[in-house]
């Protein structure tokens, strides 16, 4: 383990970690430098990846390592889940991606005149990570009358009719993550649609700060959550799709049926 938590720390930022390799090396220092040195930081990863993870991280006084137990699955939600915990807040960095320097104090801003939320997300920059292209802006759908009935908001109804948000790079709070059951890992690609139709259900506030606050790149080689998407048919993409809407009225995972594309 790298350094030590702060103590009384407010957020905690987790970076789920599969694989390891010079390209990863090279992109998880990049996204580390991202996070302003007194927001902590937790790098879940697969087990047998600490050491090289140790290595590549010792110089950053921020950061704790938390290896997955042996056998234990590595897959994204898992590793989300098994470093929740610890802070008030908590925000997920996939270890491609970077946040904006203004990012956190966005976050400092917005929820100290808004305690009611539980979710506060940034707008993003979607970039081609091949050709470093802008590709389009993420979660600026709800600041569009047609989707929301309150401007910024999130709502249940809101996700009944548009569905393509990101969460990776919002601040998310920590103990309404655990008491709502945090991500369910059988729902396989729509883990964080299915996370947000479960709290907006309950009507916990979701509300997206209308400032740049994190760079999502996406079409990297090796991506865990691209490269599982790619092995799925669109009847297995519509199948999960409407599992999520099934299942996110109950609070735990339950015995999902099995795919059949006879149905």
């Amino acid at each position: 383990m790298i350094g030590k938590m702060k103590e009384n720390t407010l957020i905690k930022v987790i970076i789920p970690v599969h694989i390891f390799n010079d390209e990863v090396k090279k992109l998880i220092v990049n996204a580390v430098n991202s996070v302003p040195e007194d927001i902590s930081v937790n790098v879940s990863c697969k087990y047998g990846l600490s050491n090289e993870l140790n290595e590549a991280l010792n110089t950053f006084k921020n950061v704790s390592i938390v290896e997955a137990e042996e056998n234990s699955p590595s897959d994204f939600a898992t590793l989300v889940n098994s470093a929740v915990g610890g802070t008030k807040w908590f925000s997920v960095l996939e270890f491609d991606d970077v946040y904006t320097p203004i990012w956190f104090e966005n976050f400092k801003t917005y929820s100290e005149t808004m305690p009611e939320v539980s979710v506060f997300l940034p707008f993003q920059d979607i970039v081609d990570y091949k050709t470093n292209d802008f590709m389009r802006f993420g979660n600026e759908a709800p600041w569009a009358s047609s989707f929301s009935n309150e401007i910024g908001y999130i709502d249940n109804e809101c996700l009944q009719n548009y569905s393509d948000f990101y969460l990776t790079g919002g601040i998310i709070n920590t103990e309404r993550y655990i008491s709502a059951g945090k991500l369910k890992t059988n729902i396989k690609v729509f883990f964080w649609y299915e996370f947000l139709l479960r709290i907006t259900n309950k009507n916990d506030k979701v509300f997206v700060i209308p400032k740049i606050g994190y760079t999502h790149h996406i079409g990297r080689d090796g991506s865990m959550v691209e490269d599982y998407s790619k092995t799925l048919t669109d009847k297995e993409i519509e199948y999960w799709f409407n599992t999520a809407k099934k299942e996110y009225f109950f609070k735990n995972e339950r015995e999902i049926k099995p795919f059949s594309d006879k149905e």
